[in-house]
């Protein structure tokens, strides 16, 4: 199976640098392992992410209170603005794309998490 290729402000290509981590109906969370980064394709774009910003992604998009959200009538809650520092993408989303967005990023960390358990299991130095 190829392995798509990121390049900002392009289509997605495929190479074999890139590993599938998690992908839904609304995106995709890629690892490069040569550049040392996650790239996530959501709302049409892809952000190229180091894991500790891609960490703080997560972070600001589980900290939207969506409840809140769905019952405030006011026309300043239809939509949130999503960025954090290192990051060069400014995401302007809806309530149901914040739910996808949680849903995407939430099953890339878990599987990251995992991967990481796993490695640190299978590749422990005996004491």
């Amino acid at each position: 199976m190829n392995q798509p290729e990121v390049k900002l402000g392009e289509a997605i290509q495929f190479s074999a640098d890139l590993q599938e981590i998690f992908v839904t109906d609304a995106g995709a969370v890629y690892q490069c392992d040569k550049q040392n980064r996650l790239l996530v394709n959501f709302a049409g774009s892809v952000a190229k992410l180091k894991v500790e910003t891609f960490l703080r992604l997560k972070k600001a998009v589980d900290s939207i209170d969506l409840s809140t959200m769905a019952v405030n009538t006011g026309r300043c809650s239809d939509y949130e603005l999503i960025t954090v520092f290192g990051c060069e993408k400014l995401y302007v989303l809806t309530l149901p794309e914040i739910y996808s967005f949680k849903e995407l990023l939430g099953g890339a960390k878990f599987v990251l998490q995992l991967n990481s358990m796993l490695h640190e299991r299978l590749f422990a130095q005996p004491a």
